[in-house]
């Protein structure tokens, strides 16, 4: 008995670690953590909208702010890296549109 509960908490330990959950765990903290990554002043101005094969989509309000966020892409990397994991997010596309009223971060 107590093998197989070893065995199903080694399982879980990998679904948990590899997995599609998290895989889904990552990309939900990469899109509610966006602003506290990128700093509260550029997650006013930009919204992560979906993690998918590695890369992050992040709108932003403008093509000034995502000019901005480009020059500080490597940074933004190394912080996504860093608080989610190194290679959970490979790389990060910006595009410009309005966001929502009222948003604020």
């Amino acid at each position: 008995m107590d093998r197989e509960i070893e065995r199903i908490g080694e399982v879980l330990r990998r679904v948990v670690k590899d997995g599609a959950l998290a895989q889904g765990l990552r990309e939900q903290e990469a899109l509610t953590r966006w602003p506290e990554i990128v700093g509260a002043l550029n997650g006013r101005h930009s919204r992560a909208l979906g993690l998918r094969d590695g890369v992050l989509w992040v709108q932003v309000e403008s093509s000034v702010w995502a000019q901005e966020l480009t020059f500080l892409r490597p940074q933004i990397q190394r912080a996504l890296d860093r608080e989610l994991g190194p290679g959970s997010v490979r790389e990060v596309r910006f595009h410009s549109g309005s966001l929502p009223e009222g948003r604020t971060g």
